[in-house]
């Protein structure tokens, strides 16, 4: 080969290396060039979501920081803002927490908890269509500071066991049971089935005397010359020969018990509807005799001379009419017929006209008399006196001083033992009178506490008379604050209406919707849907037999009754979700009735609750299987609580009962009455209807549907809530 094809040959291999190395050149740079547009495009998206991400947070923040705000427009508002140099974010909320579950201890927490989600934007510098995108959630939960404001008249109210605001008639049978303090504005009716009243003598009662001789006319009109106005004219013009008793009712308290005997220490006992202590003038005091059951028990105290005395009192009727048409001023007996009483000294109604009056069995036959003239008449004193002679066959009945008739009589009078002498009343006294005391008496000796009443009571002085006072203070032992009511009832609009909000600005929940009847049903709170378990009936709701309601049941105002129809209910209220730094316990009513709330004599019910009746309470006659028991304040217009069945018919024949009690056990015992109903008759002690507070009551707070369960806190511009969890879900 020559030289020259040779060099031309190395000539074109040179060229195709020289070729290669370009191409090979010119991918690696195109390749350089890729790589750096990938790495600018890649620096480029991670900077659009890292501002995405920014402006997520920016978002985040905003929308915590707006949920702090009055202003706040609540779980279905949003909040967007345009950052800047293409930069924005969006949030808006969500009620609860996506990562509690059912099973988490915070799970009832729930319906307090909001996830915040913020989605922040970031466009592209280069191309605007070009977007990124970063979303964030934060969960926060509210800060309890503060609760609705409670009615003024429901926090007084709720701290009573009963409380009765309306002006009707307020009706209470034994054997229920109000184990608490309690504010009665109307009139009440305790235990009015039994036997109420036998002879009781209605006034006052400023002196009583007994002398062994008969007091002559100047003497007695002497004494009733004086008056009674001076304690120390009454001292000597009384004071005479022949005074073997004398009951000066001078006794200083009003609390007294002792009625003393200044002369022949023959003491009594102020027992029921008494009010001893009262200042009458001239250092001088009186008893007030209720006209009820108020009287001076002095056991089996009998006459000091059977042949020739005298019994002289003064005294100040107050009611000469009905149960008080013929008092007793003093007796001895053990019933109110003729033959029943050995002696005594009262009033009696003849026609219009009331009279001394006197009775008095001797060893020949039994003298009843009055006059025809010495009426009493009411708010007047009266000096009565007694005088009987068996030597000059004389029997004299006199009014203020003067001599109104006299009989002509025959023998003595007829001496007595195991029987009872009364200052006030007619022994053995009505049977309720018994039962009531009797009841105090078991209560006292630890035996157990059966009275219908056994707390404070508030009781109106302008729908009930003194004697129901007295029958609560003295024959229930009840501490009683008896004055002018200001009690009155607040709104019951408030329940009006069929949702609900937790918190301002927090999800409207629905009420749960009862109408007609319920029965084997059980109702409780959904942390998702009624948190609260508030039940709602538009009209009257029968509540059947095996129903358990945990929550608040709504009758709307106006709109029906609530009425207990069922065996096997029971009703338990919520507590509410605690306050921050605050261990009270804040619990809704178990019932509201905008009307009435009504059980019937079949019910078996249990409430554990405040029970709220703006009409009234009522309780049907139970059956022997029946039993309402409610731990909670009960709220009514007026309550109506009748007798069980067995009772009922104790009641009934209440007097019968107590004249078979004193038949066996003796008119002077001491057993207990109530003990004895218990074992021998159908009137057994039991606590099947009961109300009361529980031994550490929680803080009853009003339910106002009108407005959210929690409040703005006080020094708060708006709600306060604490960051629970953060997560950051990436963006695109």
């Amino acid at each position: 080969m020559s030289r020259r094809l040779q060099n031309s040959n190395r000539r074109g291999f040179a060229v195709v290396i020289v070729l290669a190395l370009l191409t090979v050149t010119l991918a690696l740079s195109y390749s350089m060039m890729r790589v750096q547009a990938t790495t600018n495009e890649i620096q480029r998206n991670m900077g659009r979501q890292a501002d995405a991400r920014q402006a997520a947070i920016s978002g985040i923040s905003a929308g915590i920081r707006e949920m702090y705000k009055s202003s706040w427009g609540g779980i279905d508002s949003t909040l967007t803002m345009n950052l800047g140099n293409d930069h924005s974010y969006a949030v808006r909320y969500e009620t609860g927490d996506p990562w509690l579950t059912e099973d988490d201890p915070d799970y009832a927490e729930l319906p307090f908890r909001v996830t915040v989600i913020s989605t922040g934007y970031a466009l592209d510098k280069v191309n605007a269509a070009v977007k990124s995108q970063y979303t964030i959630r934060a969960v926060v939960q509210l800060v309890r500071r503060k609760l609705q404001t409670n009615p003024s008249q429901w926090r007084t109210a709720s701290e009573n066991a009963l409380y009765s605001f309306g002006t009707g008639d307020n009706v209470l049978e034994a054997p229920w049971q109000v184990t608490g303090p309690a504010v009665i504005n109307g009139k009440l009716e305790l235990c009015e089935d039994w036997d109420r009243v036998c002879r009781p003598y209605g006034g006052y009662i400023d002196e009583l005397a007994i002398y062994d001789r008969a007091l002559n006319g100047y003497e007695i009109f002497s004494i009733a010359l004086l008056g009674n106005q001076s304690n120390s004219t009454l001292s000597s013009t009384l004071s005479r020969s022949g005074i073997r008793h004398w009951w000066r009712f001078n006794e200083s308290d009003s609390d007294s018990v002792t009625a003393a005997d200044s002369v022949g220490g023959r003491n009594g006992t102020y027992k029921g509807g008494v009010y001893p202590g009262i200042d009458v003038g001239g250092g001088n005091k009186a008893v007030l005799l209720d006209g009820v059951s108020g009287r001076v028990d002095l056991g089996d105290f009998d006459l000091p001379d059977h042949n020739d005395f005298t019994i002289a009192a003064w005294v100040l009727p107050t009611n000469l009419k009905g149960d008080n048409a013929y008092g007793r001023i003093i007796a001895r007996g053990n019933g109110v017929g003729w033959s029943n009483n050995f002696w005594m000294l009262g009033n009696y109604l003849s026609g219009s006209k009331t009279f001394p009056f006197g009775r008095v069995i001797t060893t020949t036959t039994r003298y009843d008399k009055y006059p025809k003239s010495g009426e009493f008449i009411t708010n007047y004193w009266n000096f009565v006196v007694l005088t009987f002679d068996a030597d000059q066959n004389e029997f004299k009945l006199y009014n203020n001083g003067y001599e109104r008739d006299s009989w002509t009589v025959y023998g003595t009078v007829v001496p007595s033992a195991n029987h009872l002498t009364w200052i006030g009343d007619n022994p053995p006294g009505p049977a309720r009178s018994r039962m009531l005391e009797d009841l105090l008496r078991l209560a006292n000796a630890g035996e157990g506490d059966y009275r219908p009443l056994s707390g404070d009571v508030t009781l109106s002085n302008g729908n009930n008379p003194l004697s129901t006072a007295l029958t609560l203070y003295r024959q229930l032992g009840c501490n009683v604050n008896y004055s002018s009511s200001s009690v009155s009832s607040h709104t019951n609009t408030a329940v009006s209406g069929s949702t609900y909000r937790l918190y301002p600005g927090g999800p409207e929940y629905s009420a749960e919707l009862l109408s007609g009847s319920i029965e084997s049903t059980t109702l409780a709170p959904n942390v998702l849907t009624n948190p609260l378990g508030i039940y709602v009936t538009s009209g009257s709701l029968n509540i059947r037999d095996t129903v358990s309601i945990e929550g608040t049941l709504v009758c709307q105002p106006a709109s029906g009754k609530i009425k207990l129809r069922g065996r096997n209910v029971t009703i338990q209220a919520v507590n509410l979700p605690a306050l921050e730094g605050d261990e009270t316990i804040y619990q809704l009513p178990a019932v509201i009735a905008g009307d009435d709330f009504e059980m019937d004599n079949t019910v078996q019910a249990t409430i554990q609750g405040a029970v709220a009746a703006f009409g009234a309470m009522e309780a049907s006659t139970g059956d022997s299987n029946s039993y309402v028991q409610i731990e909670g304040p009960v709220f009514a217009e007026i309550f109506d609580l009748q007798a069980c069945e067995s009772w009922q018919s104790v009641a009934s024949y209440s007097e019968t009962h107590q004249q078979n009690f004193l038949n066996i056990k003796g008119e002077t015992t001491t057993e207990n009455f109530v003990t004895w109903l218990d074992q021998s008759t159908s009137g057994k002690l039991h606590k099947r209807f009961t109300i009361g507070l529980p031994d550490t009551p929680p803080t009853y707070q009003w339910l106002d549907l009108s407005q959210p369960i929690y409040q703005v806190g006080d020094g708060d511009e708006g709600l306060v809530w604490e960051l629970v969890r953060w997560k950051d879900n990436g963006g695109t």
